[in-house]
């Protein structure tokens, strides 16, 4: 026995919990409002969870999760509460020009009610049902009365199932000696574009595609199970519910959603197989730019070759990640820490004691944005190690970066000699700052800004969406 059985507490909250996430099915079969009500201390109901159904007219307007029931309102609800058993209402209540009617049951618990299921049943509706409706009112019904004494569980993991209408899917009933005693049109339908043959209303529920694995398990059981089947080249989905009549299955051919999501996993491995090779094109552009300046005599050439090796680097970097991610989008906060490593790392061999640290996240960003941002980064705690301190002395580079409402702000600042006095940054010679401008400006339409004091500082700012496309 699981621990969620042996405390009640727990087994009643589990119990309440497997109602709250069926009543969306039960009201859409039972064409009528539902609600799920619990006592409080003392002795009022609360409504827990609720649902309006999508087949018919409400008859609440609107949620009332949180509110306390009124006795005087909802009577066959305290009643129920009070009595343990299912209340049929006889009287007619009007809201909103709909008339409608109320069935409660109590909930089950160890030992006695622990909550009601109110449903509201417009008139119009409950007196001139077509036979679709009855069929979909009496597995309501049905339903209703199984889920109140105990929770729905799935026939192999013992775990609480719950399931809803989609659109499009079609309802079996299927009687107790295994026999489709009705069948909507949507299920008709998918099952003769499944293969099926002959009649369906009154043939033996084991003809169904892939019965032995989505049917024949709860109907010779109890509980439920959700099962997806390949048949006749399509894929079926079965959502089966095993009743006291017989079982409620419902049926959706999701053919055309699988092949899509298998699309889409082929584009996205191949995204991520392409991000992988960008990354070791660039990475090996990198070595050759690093073996021509180990060669090289001049001291300017190396310097420039190195400066365009870390700039490449910079790059591989966010592709990597890219190459790891199953969208086109990276958490940049990793990305900038390794950039950061690797510039510092790169100059600590000319002999500074400059420390670089990063401080605050970026959360998800466009792989475009990424890469634009990585070389930004880069660039800057390059400019600020190289020229914002003097030879032989200490120092230390900060790297922020906030998230803030429609935007990315990333400081770089450093506490070294500062800015030069005549210093302009539209007309700044340094190739690294009119990449880093070029790239703010152009590619991230963002700004850049800079100031002196105790040290430089480099703040650059550019809109990001909060939510991924």
């Amino acid at each position: 026995m699981s621990s969620k059985e042996t405390h009640p507490e727990a087994a009643a909250e589990r119990h309440l919990g497997n109602v709250a996430e069926n009543l969306q099915l039960v009201a859409d079969l039972g064409y009528g409002d539902v609600s799920l009500a619990t006592p409080l201390g003392d002795g009022v109901l609360q409504v827990a969870a609720d649902a309006r159904p999508m087949t018919a007219i409400a008859a609440v307007a609107s949620s009332r999760v949180g509110v306390v029931l009124r006795r005087e309102d909802e009577l066959e609800a305290y009643q129920a509460l009070a009595e343990g058993a299912m209340v049929v209402g006889a009287r007619r209540r009007v809201t909103r020009g709909i008339a409608y009617t109320t069935i409660a049951y109590p909930v089950s618990g160890p030992t006695g009610p622990i909550g009601v299921i109110v449903r509201d049943i417009a008139l119009q509706v409950a007196e001139a049902p077509g036979k679709m409706e009855q069929v979909f009112m009496a597995a309501a019904e049905e339903l209703l009365g199984l889920l109140a004494e105990e929770p729905l569980l799935d026939v192999h993991t013992r775990e609480p199932f719950s399931t809803m209408r989609v659109a499009g899917d079609g309802l079996l009933m299927i009687d107790k000696v295994g026999g489709v005693a009705y069948a909507s049109p949507n299920a008709v339908n998918i099952m003769r574009v499944a293969g099926l043959e002959g009649t369906l209303t009154g043939a033996n529920a084991e003809r169904l595609p892939g019965a032995a694995t989505s049917v024949m398990p709860v109907l010779s059981g109890t509980g439920a199970t959700a099962v997806e089947i390949a048949a006749g080249g399509r894929v079926l989905g079965y959502r089966t519910i095993r009743l006291r009549t017989g079982a409620l299955v419902l049926v959706e051919d999701v053919t055309d959603a699988r092949r899509r999501e298998a699309e889409i996993k082929v584009k996205e491995a191949t995204i991520r197989e392409v991000h992988h090779r960008v990354k070791n094109n660039l990475q090996t552009v990198a070595s050759l730019l690093r073996i021509q300046a180990r060669r090289s005599d001049s001291e300017e050439v190396r310097r420039a070759l190195s400066e365009a090796m870390e700039r490449v680097s910079s790059m591989a970097v966010v592709h990597d990640l890219l190459a790891a991610s199953t969208e086109e989008r990276i958490d940049f906060t990793e990305a900038a820490h390794t950039v950061v490593d690797m510039v510092a790392r790169g100059l600590a061999g000319e002999g500074r004691g400059i420390t670089v640290s990063v401080e605050g996240s970026t959360g998800s960003v466009p792989a475009q944005a990424a890469t634009s941002l990585a070389l930004v980064i880069a660039e800057l705690v390059h400019n600020a190690i190289e020229h914002g301190f003097a030879p032989a002395s200490r120092g230390h580079v900060t790297v922020s970066m906030r998230r803030l409402t429609g935007e990315l702000a990333v400081t770089v600042r450093d506490d070294g000699v500062g800015l030069a006095p005549d210093f302009d940054a539209e007309t700044e010679a340094n190739l690294g700052l009119a990449i880093v401008r070029t790239i703010v400006e152009d590619d991230l339409r963002g700004t850049l800004s800079f100031s002196s004091g105790r040290g430089a500082t480099v703040t650059v700012r550019f809109p990001l969406r909060d939510d991924p496309e």
